[in-house]
């Protein structure tokens, strides 16, 4: 005759206990990471207008990562964002740069937790010639509308600013799949048509896919090489043969 351990009804509460149970002796305790997660890249840097005197001095001591600690985290410079970086990982979290030209500098920062895994982000930098000139205004959009949908694959982008010292404008349109991916389209647009006795500058792009979102960005350019850019405005256009 068998033994019976335990009653009928204590054995579904025991094989369910033993269930919720078993995750917990699944699990490593020697604090090796199973799952890692990817760091976050982030910097400041000042000032963010100079002119070819001007030392940009860059702080990234505001990286992140959910494992490692962030005097851990090794970082890396791209000054002119070519893909070429101008610096070895280090854990160093500070850099100064100087640019020898007038121009639009992208600056990039890469960031690599314990694990190898890396995260990017860039940042805007103007050098001009004449730190007395005032930057243009940010620019208005017209069309298409934020959030506008339906639209074809062919688009006709117009804007309006204006310039604090009067000074001529020359715009850039920057497209791209996602907020993080704008490229540059097109640049030194000067086309506008006179509304109301003022300016709207406008552009027309084609070859967009059908049913897919987009997001644009008009960048203004003065004289002294200002250079001030719009929101980041998003469209969708409409499903194929719609």
């Amino acid at each position: 005759m068998k033994t019976k351990l335990f009653p009928p009804i204590i054995k579904p509460v025991l094989y369910c206990l033993i269930l919720a149970l078993l995750p917990f002796y699944g699990c490593k305790k020697d604090g090796e990471n199973i799952k890692n997660h990817l760091p976050k890249a982030d910097f400041e840097v000042d000032p963010g207008r100079g002119d070819v005197n001007t030392v940009f001095n860059f702080d990234a001591s505001s990286v992140s990562d959910v494992e490692d600690p962030t005097s851990a985290l090794e970082i890396r410079w791209d000054w002119n964002r070519d893909k070429i970086f101008d610096t070895e990982f280090s854990t160093n979290k500070t850099a100064s740069h100087q640019y020898g030209q007038v121009g639009i500098y992208r600056p990039l920062v890469e960031v690599r937790d314990s694990k190898g895994m890396t995260d990017t982000l860039k940042q805007l930098i103007v050098v001009v010639s004449d730190l007395t000139n005032r930057p243009p205004d940010i620019p208005l959009y017209i069309t298409p509308p934020e959030w506008q949908d339906w639209m074809d694959v062919s688009v006709v982008f117009k804007w309006t600013c204006t310039d604090p010292d009067g000074d001529a404008l020359t715009y850039d349109i920057w497209t791209g799949r996602s907020r993080t991916s704008l490229e540059l389209r097109q640049s030194n647009i000067t086309d506008f048509n006179l509304v109301d006795n003022v300016p709207q500058y406008e552009t027309t792009l084609s070859g967009f896919l059908y049913d897919t979102d987009y997001y644009w960005q008009i960048g203004a350019r003065d004289v002294a090489g200002n250079y001030t850019v719009g929101m980041i405005s998003k469209f969708s256009t409409r499903p194929a043969g719609n």
